[in-house]
């Protein structure tokens, strides 16, 4: 506290700055107030296009969001019905052992070999009908 009331006392015009000229309103308003109400009109503009824009983004991000949503729902139903399809192979594969255990491998074999013949067959007959089919149009 000396040590500023000795600096100050030395020279008072170096720590406090002259006195100015008193401004009128108008003038004040001039050089002042209308620029700086100029610079506030100019950054709430800025920050009201700032917000519409982002509030587009949210807009469009909240409807990504509902579409990648709802792809994540038929992607969980459609799991659920493979599960399903599986477990019910597993217990055709499971009926398929059984009877290959009851009649004997090689007679299962047999038989399904059979059953792949006959529908070859009738795949090469079916075709054979269609080619006939569209030859005679």
């Amino acid at each position: 506290m000396e040590q500023l009331a000795a600096q100050f006392s030395d020279d008072p015009e170096q720590i406090l700055p002259e006195p100015g000229p008193l401004e009128s309103a108008k003038s004040y308003r001039e050089k002042k107030a209308k620029p700086l109400l100029a610079k506030i009109v100019k950054v709430l503009r800025s920050l009201y296009r700032a917000y519409v824009e982002l509030k587009g983004k949210y807009e469009c991000l909240q409807g990504d969001y509902g579409q990648a949503r709802e792809g994540n729902e038929r992607l969980s139903d459609r799991l659920q019905e493979v599960k399903l399809e599986n477990k019910a192979l597993r217990g055709t594969v499971a009926d398929f052992e059984r009877v290959k255990r009851a009649f004997g491998p090689e007679e299962v074999e047999r038989a399904v070999e059979d059953a792949k013949r006959q529908e070859a067959q009738e795949r090469k007959q079916r075709k054979a009908k269609r080619k006939f089919s569209r030859g005679a149009r």
